[in-house]
Formats: C-alpha cells, structure tokens, sequence
C-alpha cells in the first residue's frame, strides 16, 4: 500500500499531460498572440492588465493592483512609472484611506482601454472555441481553484 507522501507519485512525467506545462503552453501563446496585438497601441501586456484591472475597480493601491495584476511589485512600479508618464494612470488618494495613494485610469487611459476591450474579448471568444459556456464557466472555476489552491506551496 502507497503511503500519502507517494500518492499519486510516478517514476515518469509525461510533459504533454502536466497540468503545469499545458498551463504554461496555452498562457504563452495567448500572451504571446495578444502582446502583438497591443503593439498598435504602445502597450505591454503587463500595461494592459493594469489598465483593465484599473477599468473594473478605480482607486486601486499598488499592493492590490500587484494582487489583481500577478506583477511583482518592482516590475509594476516601472509599469505604472510608464503609465503616468504617457498620462494614461494617475495617482490620487485612496477612498479608503485619505492617506494612501491610489492608480485611477486617467480619460484617455480609459477611453484606450474601452478601445482595447473588443479586442481581448475576441481574443478570448477564439481561445474558448470548442467550449459550450458552462464548460468555459468551469474552467474558469477550475483555474481559479488551482490558483488558489497553489498558496499552499508558496513559502516566502
């Protein structure tokens, strides 16, 4: 009888089938694919999900966009550094707090990501082909599970 520790444990890999490497595989071309894309609008993919994730919810503290972005910190204040300078973010005080700061698209960072938007959702829509939309609900449920789930290995 296997013990917990060798649950599930094989002596092979098969690359094709590991959860991580198709993960990895379908990310990067969708990143790599939409990246182009973005480039008729001078953005990254890194400025984009700022804009988007500030276009869900304003006011947003660097810490939280971080959060919301996957960005490391470091890497996300150069995003926004760039941001600011081409004057489509814009730093305010928090809401929530009168003395933190917060990133808020400025009108023409809103009005570029509205431009945007049509186009991630195509993007979107191509990857989901095949899907019925209760599958692509489910994968979406999946892949915030397994996101979740992975806080358990994280040790800093």
């Amino acid at each position: 009888m296997k013990s917990l520790a060798n649950a599930g444990k094989e002596t092979q890999l098969d690359l094709e089938r590991a959860i991580p490497y198709l993960l990895a595989r379908a990310g990067s071309r969708m990143g790599q694919s939409f990246s182009r894309e973005l480039r008729q609008f001078e953005l990254s993919l890194t400025d984009w999900r700022v804009c988007v994730a500030l276009h869900h919810q304003p006011r947003q503290r660097l810490s939280d966009l971080a959060l919301h972005t996957s960005t490391e910190p470091s890497t996300l204040s150069r995003v926004v550094d760039g941001l600011l300078q081409r004057g489509l973010v814009v730093r305010g005080r928090s809401g929530k707090d009168a003395r933190a700061l917060a990133l808020s698209l400025t009108p023409a960072g809103h009005d570029l990501t509205l431009r945007i938007i049509p186009l991630a959702q195509l993007y979107e829509r191509v990857s989901l082909g095949g899907l019925t939309h209760a599958q692509a609900e489910s994968l979406r449920d999946m892949l915030r599970l397994l996101y979740d789930n992975l806080a358990a290995l994280d040790r800093e």
